[in-house]
């Protein structure tokens, strides 16, 4: 899903409304088609490193576990006729706030939290029909364990019914985009254009067999 673009001249906020509300908007209609809106929140074991290299690797997580979810809903969910069924993520990344806290607590309190405490999270949209009879909540459980491999990165994947309020829910998830904190290009929503996935490598048959050499 490409990122809707931005007019020249507009400012930093203005941009960031643009962005939200545009997303939002895309929420919203499935909505009124018969999609399902849920709050989902990923969380991460401690990644260290760069900070750009940590949300990359929380991103190559974040699209393994949707590609895992799309095989669930559609055996082929990569045939031309059910891209526009997958199930919508729209994620951004996130902190946890610590409400009625002294500074030098807050700070301490994230100190003890995996990568200070940067997770991503956003609005799931589940499409109607497909192979998965359950809602989402249920099929993940209290932590998806099932997309979460034991030693992975993700250790967390859960999903919340969103009953009212998906506009709000949904600026909500990009506060820390609006606070400064994180960066437009850290935004992720899934699943990838037509585009992306058709530019995407295919894996060789056999990738394990070497070219064999013949002599005249």
């Amino acid at each position: 899903m490409p990122q809707p673009p931005f007019p020249d001249g507009l400012s930093r906020s203005n941009q960031i409304n643009q962005l939200t509300g545009g997303y939002g908007q895309i929420a919203i209609e499935l909505v009124a088609e018969g999609w399902s809106p849920y709050l989902l929140v990923l969380k991460y074991r401690h990644l260290g490193g760069r900070r750009d290299a940590v949300l990359a690797q929380m991103k190559r997580e974040a699209e393994r576990a949707h590609r895992w979810l799309c095989e669930r809903v559609w055996r082929n969910w990569r045939a031309p006729s059910r891209r526009d069924w997958c199930p919508v993520w729209i994620l951004a990344p996130d902190f946890p706030v610590a409400k009625r806290a002294k500074v030098s607590a807050r700070s301490a309190w994230r100190d003890l939290l995996p990568n200070d405490g940067l997770h991503y999270q956003g609005v799931a949209v589940m499409p109607p029909g497909g192979r998965l009879r359950e809602p989402l909540d249920s099929h993940l459980g209290p932590s998806g364990a099932r997309y979460c491999p034991r030693g992975g990165p993700l250790v967390s994947l859960t999903a919340t019914p969103i009953v009212s309020d998906l506009d709000y829910v949904h600026a909500y998830n990009f506060k820390a985009l609006a606070r400064g904190r994180t960066d437009f290009d850290d935004i992720l929503t899934l699943p990838p254009s037509s585009a992306e996935l058709d530019s995407k490598p295919r894996p060789a048959t056999e990738p394990w067999r070497h070219p064999v050499l013949v002599r005249d």
